[in-house]
């Protein structure tokens, strides 16, 4: 729940033809005063999201709210300022500036940078739905990406035989979206979610894997488990419950992990190959991410967007590397850029969409590219950065799970009351509902209000910000993502001085009284400290402490060495939290995604 807060602007200074500002904040959140911080500001050009070019003058603005980030372990604090320039003030047309903001995780301090793709309610157009226009050419773009993957305009690997309908889904029949029944695509082969308990076969080797005896060799090609994870990644689903029959039951959470993602064999090598797959002349990459389903055809957008994502995103990176100069260019406008590139993904997955005539999903992903870690959100689903300290004196081979693990990120969940978005959605003539009570207790579900298309009704829907929802969209539901971007050598740089910190204790010498240097153990190292992902909907968030999730992560990844046991656990937890809350009388889809980011 928001506590009053107090925001100090100190200064804004215009330098040439950009905004450089200085902002120091302070927030009480429970009691807990937050770390007054410096936050330098920089800015990234981006277009609106329709297409638009609309020319405005040259303005900011200091919203009243105040954006913050909270998990077990970590928060941030900033102020939301918005920045436009006119074609006049910048060296691109048409283009206008969102900011960037400095943060620094609280367990830590690691310093990392965010912002958010959507660029003010100044810059809009008052819809977030593209025009038709937009539409067009977003599936120019989608459908080249495809081809460019070896993929046909369904998402499946050209020219191999499909099982039904040809309309396969990523949750079984031994994951047809692999693509094309046993075919994967140019990027890898990315790891889908099989339901822990109403597919017997899929319970039957969970339980297998649990046992003591050796489990099936992994080439087994009756192991289906292989399709859903390693000993790095794991993803796994659990089918909600909504009334009537349990056969009528539809899954509308959808979730992938590619680890490794081989976006560099897009847009020049369609052939499924190995021998063409130089993975050790290739950057590491790996991407996960969660996809939350909703109203009537949801199901059918997640879906979309598990198929189409990949491909679309790997052809961008591929193009963007391919005009690269060298190998000097800037890491901050290489960040820029591939910021950049996610939010023209969520858009242009957003307008291509099968939103039509209900139907959309959220998204949360986690991309790594080499030490760079870029995490795209849009809507309640979320994905977090955590990190495992195990002891010096475990070996790899003989871990006996001592260690800690604490979240150093977490995204926000893009709901409806949170100040600003309340403000965009009120500002396209939108309404926000609030429960009886919430502004007192923080307790229940916002909703923006709209006319559902199949109904006439009034419905609601329980974000501000997912792909499709395109009648959301007229009033104020928009694609755009909140993305951050975190390095994994500045997470392990920070973590190592802190915990060696501690080493550098002295103690008191019973005998003598005098000081000696600590005897606490051995130093820790590089190697001491793992870094991994999770991404899940809120069907498992809603119930479990993000805390208790990057914990029995840990445990699976690197002390295990079964993720998809710790998934399993972890999905069964929150179905008992459902069913303890509900009664039995509704239980939401659940889906979780994790990998483990070692650059080795």
């Amino acid at each position: 729940m928001l506590q009053r807060a107090r925001i100090l602007v100190s200064s804004i200074v215009r330098s040439h033809n950009n905004y450089h500002y200085q902002t120091y904040t302070s927030l009480r959140l429970n009691n807990q005063l937050c770390r007054p911080t410096t936050i330098p500001m920089r800015f990234i050009n981006t277009h609106t999201k329709n297409g638009s070019t609309k020319t405005h003058q040259s303005k900011s603005f200091a919203s009243k709210a105040l954006i913050f980030t909270a998990t077990a372990t970590t928060y941030y604090c900033a102020t939301v300022l918005f920045t436009s320039a006119s074609a006049a003030d910048t060296s691109s047309n048409d283009q206008h500036t969102f900011k960037v903001e400095k943060k620094i995780d609280d367990s830590y301090g690691i310093e990392y940078v965010g912002f958010d793709t959507y660029p003010g309610i100044q810059h809009d157009d008052d819809t977030g739905v593209a025009t038709a226009e937009v539409k067009a050419a977003s599936a120019k773009v989608v459908l080249s990406a495809l081809d460019n993957s070896g993929l046909n305009d369904i998402g499946i690997v050209k020219d191999k035989p499909m099982s039904g309908d040809g309309d396969d889904n990523t949750l079984h029949p031994k994951h047809a979206h692999r693509i094309g029944l046993g075919t994967c695509p140019v990027y890898g082969c990315p790891f889908l979610p099989l339901d822990v308990h109403y597919d017997e076969t899929v319970k039957a080797q969970l339980k297998n894997l649990r046992s003591e005896d050796e489990p099936t060799k992994d080439d087994d090609k009756e192991w289906i488990l292989n399709s859903s994870g390693s000993e790095v990644a794991a993803v796994l689903t659990l089918i909600g419950y909504k009334g009537g029959a349990i056969e009528n039951q539809i899954n509308q959470d959808r979730a992938l992990a590619l680890s490794p993602y081989m976006y560099y064999n897009v847009n020049g090598n369609n052939s499924n190959d190995d021998s063409k797959t130089t993975t050790t002349t290739k950057p590491v990459a790996r991407l996960i991410g969660a996809f939350d389903g909703h109203a009537r055809f949801g199901e059918k957008v997640s879906e979309y967007v598990v198929k189409h994502l990949p491909a679309l995103l790997g052809n961008k990176i591929v193009e963007y590397e391919a005009k690269l100069s060298g190998d000097d260019v800037d890491q901050q406008k290489r960040d820029d850029d591939i910021s950049r590139i996610l939010h023209e993904v969520f858009l242009e997955l957003d307008a291509t969409s099968p939103a039509e005539p209900s139907g959309g999903c959220t998204a949360s992903l986690v991309l790594q590219l080499g030490t760079k870690i870029y995490i795209a959100n849009a809507g309640d689903s979320r994905s977090f950065i955590a990190v495992h300290v195990k002891s010096p004196s475990d070996s790899d081979e003989n871990n006996k799970g001592e260690g800690t693990t604490k979240i150093v990120f977490g995204t926000r969940e893009d709901k409806p009351h949170l100040p600003t978005e309340r403000e965009r959605v009120e500002h396209m003539g939108g309404q926000v509902y609030l429960p009886d009570g919430f502004a007192l207790t923080g307790k229940g579900t916002t909703r923006v209000l709209y006319k559902d298309p199949n109904t006439g009704s009034t419905s609601g829907l329980a974000m501000s910000r997912s792909i499709g929802d395109w009648d959301a969209g007229e009033v104020g539901c928009i694609p755009d993502p909140l993305i951050d971007i975190l390095d994994i050598d500045e997470i392990k740089k920070k973590v190592l001085e802190s915990l060696n910190a501690e080493k550098k204790e002295v103690e008191i010498d019973a005998a003598s009284g005098e000081s000696i240097p600590s005897s606490k153990g051995q130093v820790y190292t590089e190697k001491d400290v793992k870094i991994f992902a999770v991404s899940a909907t809120d069907g498992l968030i809603d119930y479990l402490p993000a805390h208790s999730i990057a914990n029995h992560v840990a445990t699976g990844l690197y002390v295990q060495k079964t993720p998809l046991l710790a998934c399993e656990d972890l999905i069964y937890a929150a179905a008992q939290g459902w069913q303890e809350d509900k009664q039995g009388r509704y239980r939401d889809d659940i889906a979780i995604s994790v990998t483990d980011l070692e650059i080795e």
